[in-house]
């Protein structure tokens, strides 16, 4: 016989379980979801009663139903698989998990909290494991605990004394999920340790679990580092800062782990920096205007030419892809070199959370974003002594500037988890309008919606505000000074030097001793390709000089070798390994005072899959002040 709590008792234990199995499954983590919430609608039939929606859940709602505007519109052109089930509007169903805000009781709230702690735990351990394997944790687990040939390997990070450490993914596919994940779960684990050193009788009675605590915290903190998601560095940055004003804390009181947290990365940073391609980059690109692998001004140059044009009601769920195409073929066509580029940056979505779903939604997507956005952060002003449990929320929030963590189903899952677990929310609108009556009778229009607007949401907008503002001004970089042919070392790093060589006006000083010099250049696609076109082998030579100043000509090398280079074309982040070069030929240029032309036919190469021709220079000198000569390239290789 089913009791009159069952089926609310069911709900709240996959709901714990939800939270537990998130880290390891989003297969688990989505059928956890859907039974919780099927047996709270059994509930409220049993009970015969609606749900109360909560704010965020209203707002939410309004925001999704947005993106369907533009295909509701043009029902000739609308497609249920393309527009609905595997459109954004597919992650609408998991707003649902709000329901729970007001279903809940505090208690059950409370006992939930300790399964997000459980949750956190795991997150933390499985990141360990992958540090130290080299083999990706989903996959390995789910085909038997072996590996597969051809399935994809961990990126390495370093080896120290003979240990090989992996960038840190859990069982997620990549390490933005990852680093997600760390923002929703960790601020738990975190809150759950400092309240046992608060504790005295802990600290004598239950040492071991206070400093198993605090391993894992720690372990925590150098995750979230090697991890490498610098959105979400940002966001705890910016998290701590809000915490800080909620707190009142004194500098004083903050030092000793100001020092402790900056020595922890100082650290990992020269354990790691020196030693790892991978590690380097994800420093190297915070200060770089662009770089090999930074597609994201091309990201951004197509956001903002797709909003000028559909401002209005926006292009609606499921077409961002193809209006980012639309906008790259006449960029490729006046610019053929450009394709690589535009080729591999992602476009799926318009990394950053506001901005897509604006591009989406349009206008009533603007509104329902800042709407969701204010009764979030109003649901953090309702927790002052629990806000560090929820900080990962704000993370997000700010994260979202440079990721679409809302969405990834891995992290949107547990953040609407998370949110279901705040304070009830309401919306009683004749209570509402008699408060709203009260406070501007008392206080006037101004200071009643200054009071209405948390501090959280001030920092977030202002946030969002300022990352729209330089998203759109680095769009603004002209087309072709994003056509620039990149040098590198032998090991693939940016070469700063040789790169001013580059049709520079006078030749490079170089520093004493420099003997000998040894970098490749970039050169050009063997094909000719649009997005909407089949390749077709190019029938031009590829061709490039390099420059003799004669006035200079005692500085310069001696002697130069040349090497033809053949690279295949993918991304090695999305592939998950870097290219695959060869030296196709290697010569020696004669020294004749002149200028030195190098011609390429690619079709001498020509292989079935678009690749690269690049140069190798080997630069020898014999005096002592030496000189880098000009190379001189146009466009596509001329």
């Amino acid at each position: 016989m089913i009791g009159k709590e069952t089926f609310h008792t069911f709900s709240f234990v996959f709901l714990a379980v939800f939270f537990v199995v998130s880290p390891f499954s989003i297969s688990l983590s989505q059928i956890s979801c859907g039974l919780s919430l099927f047996f709270l609608f059994l509930d409220h039939i049993k009970r015969k009663e609606c749900p109360s929606l909560p704010l965020p859940l209203i707002f939410w709602a309004g925001l999704y139903f947005s993106f369907l505007l533009i295909p509701l519109l043009h029902l000739e052109s609308f497609h249920w698989k393309q527009n609905i089930i595997k459109s954004e509007f597919g992650d609408s169903w998991m707003g649902l998990l709000l329901l729970h805000q007001n279903y809940l009781n505090n208690a059950e709230k409370k006992k939930l909290k300790s399964f997000v702690i459980i949750g956190g735990m795991f997150l933390i351990l499985s990141g360990v494991v992958s540090l130290l394997t080299h083999y990706r944790l989903a996959p390995f687990v789910m085909d038997g605990f072996r590996y597969v040939e051809g399935k994809r390997l961990p990126h390495l990070l370093t080896e120290l004394k003979g240990i090989s450490f992996y960038l840190p993914i859990g069982f997620q596919s990549t390490h933005l999920t990852y680093g997600g994940l760390l923002a929703v779960y960790l601020p738990s684990v975190f809150v759950m340790t400092f309240r046992l050193v608060q504790k005295k009788r802990v600290i004598r009675k239950h040492s071991i679990l206070l400093i198993g605590n605090l391993i894992l915290s720690a372990l925590g903190l150098v995750l979230l580092f090697l991890n490498q998601s610098r959105s979400i560095w940002i966001g705890f940055l910016l998290g701590m800062i809000l915490l800080i004003h909620k707190r009142r804390t004194s500098f004083k009181r903050l030092f000793p782990w100001i020092i402790a947290l900056t020595f922890l990365i100082l650290s990992i940073l020269i354990l790691f920096y020196h030693t790892n391609w991978l590690f380097q980059r994800a420093i190297d690109d915070i200060f770089a205007k662009r770089s090999l692998e930074n597609q994201r001004v091309w990201i951004h140059k197509m956001n903002f030419s797709i909003l000028k044009e559909h401002f209005g009601l926006g292009i609606g769920a499921g077409n961002y892809e193809t209006s980012f195409i639309d906008v790259a073929i006449p960029i490729v066509d006046s610019i053929p070199e450009l394709y690589y580029d535009l080729m591999i940056t992602p476009k799926s979505h318009a990394h950053f959370d506001f901005l897509h779903g604006i591009l989406l939604g349009g206008v009533t997507a603007f509104c329902f974003s800042i709407a969701f956005l204010w009764s979030i952060t109003r649901s953090l002003e309702l927790v002052p002594r629990h806000f560090f449990f929820y900080i990962g929320i704000f993370v997000i929030i700010i994260a979202g500037s440079f990721q679409c963590y809302l969405l990834d189903d891995e992290v949107l899952l547990p953040f609407m988890g998370i949110l279901a677990l705040m304070p009830t929310q309401k919306m009683d609108l004749f209570l509402l309008s008699q408060n709203l009556k009260r406070y501007f009778m008392k206080e006037g229009i101004w200071l009643t919606l200054f009071r209405m607007v948390p501090f959280s949401f001030g920092i977030a907008l202002l946030w969002i505000s300022l990352s729209l503002t330089a998203t759109y001004l680095w769009s603004r970089t002209e087309n072709k000074e994003l056509s620039l042919h990149r040098t590198r070392t032998q090991d693939n790093f940016p070469s700063p030097l040789t790169q001013m060589s580059i049709n520079a006006k006078t030749p490079i000083p170089l520093p004493f001793p420099t003997k000998e010099l040894y970098f490749k250049l970039s050169g050009c696609l063997d094909k000719e390709m649009n997005f909407k076109r089949n390749l077709k082998p190019r029938q031009k030579p590829i061709r490039l000089e390099i420059l003799w100043d004669k006035d200079k000509q005692s500085y310069l090398p001696n002697s130069i070798t040349i090497e033809i280079r053949k690279r295949e074309s993918f991304d090695q982040d999305k592939e998950y390994r870097v290219h695959v070069e060869s030296v196709v030929r290697k010569f020696t240029i004669p020294i004749t005072g002149n200028d030195h032309r190098i011609e390429v036919d690619p079709r001498e190469f020509e292989n079935t899959l678009p690749e690269f021709v690049d140069f190798g220079f080997l630069y020898r000198w014999q005096g002592d002040a030496p000189l880098l000569p000009r190379i001189h390239m146009q466009g596509n290789c001329d």
